[in-house]
Parts: C-alpha cells; structure tokens; sequence
C-alpha cells in the first residue's frame, strides 16, 4: 500500500505547475490576499473530487477558481450592501509580478488590459498566462472555440492599438 505521502506527490506536481497560473487567473477579479485564498479553496475542492491529479483535469481547475471568485465577489457585495457605512474598495489587479526595472512596462500592459472588455481580458488571461488551448478556454468558459479564438483576436488587436498606437496604422491600402 502506498503512503500517505506518495499518494500526494501528483497533488505536489500540480500545485507547483498550475497554481501560479491560477492565481493570475483570480487577480483579475481579486486582491492578491483574496485570490490566494480561491485558489488554494478550489485546489482543495478538486482534490477532493479527482484525489488523482491527472493533467486532463488541469483546465477544469481555472473553471473553479473562476466559480470560486465569482461565489466571493458576490459575497462581499452582499456583505458591503448589508454593511451600508463601509466602502468596499478592490485593489486594482495585478496580472503578472516583475522586477523593478520593467514596472512602468507592466504598469502600462496592466493599463491596457483594463481597456478590454470583461469576456476578451479573461480569454487573454486564460491563453498567455493561464497557457490553455482555445477548446480548453471554451470548455472552462462554456462558449464554442470561435468565440473564444475572436475574443483573443480582438483582444490582441486591441492592446496593440492601446500600446503602440502609430504602428499599426495602414498607409495607402
């Protein structure tokens, strides 16, 4: 019978691959304090389910963490609507950590990906820093594979218009 221990390895495995890109995934609704926590929640949630840790269930991963977000962000606005004398305040969110000499280069893309819409900021998110497949971005979201693929289009053509405005401009087409 195999220990307890080894019987974790594939969870340790898991959560050392997947978990930073989780919890990329949540800062773009929550603090980074709040985003930990719904990370480290679903990961115990779907361990609990698939106690195997198998690399086919990773995407399923981001549909929890999203759920689990979205479960928060609702409790807290319940809560702030009961709690009328309090001002809930959201930190802005932080998709990615540098260092300090590519601060302002973050602070820009961060910017930027305000500027998108909620749908084509979560596929984005989903395919560069998440490093989902469009079928697995579409199993996660519940949307066809076209919607998600036009979505990261859009979203791409956006940044680019945001970021460097004057080199995409068509001359004499």
């Amino acid at each position: 019978m195999p220990s307890a221990e080894a019987s974790h390895e594939p969870w340790k495995a898991c959560y050392s691959q997947v978990a930073p890109r989780l919890l990329l995934f949540a800062r773009q609704w929550l603090s980074a304090a709040d985003a930990e926590d719904v990370v480290q929640t679903a990961f115990v949630r779907f361990w609990q389910k698939y106690p195997t840790a198998q690399a086919e269930h990773y995407p399923l991963l981001y549909a929890a963490v999203r759920n689990a977000a979205i479960d928060l962000i609702r409790s807290n606005d319940r809560r702030t609507l009961r709690e009328e004398s309090f001002h809930s305040t959201h930190a802005e969110p932080a998709y990615f950590e540098t260092s300090l000499d590519r601060r302002e280069e973050a602070d820009r893309i961060q910017a930027a990906l305000q500027h998108l819409s909620a749908e084509q900021r979560e596929t984005l998110v989903l395919r560069i820093w998440g490093e989902l497949t469009f079928a697995q971005i579409a199993e996660t979201l519940g949307e066809s594979i076209n919607t998600v693929a036009a979505r990261h289009r859009y979203a791409l053509q956006a940044l680019r218009r945001i970021l460097k405005p004057n080199e995409h401009e068509r001359v004499g087409v």
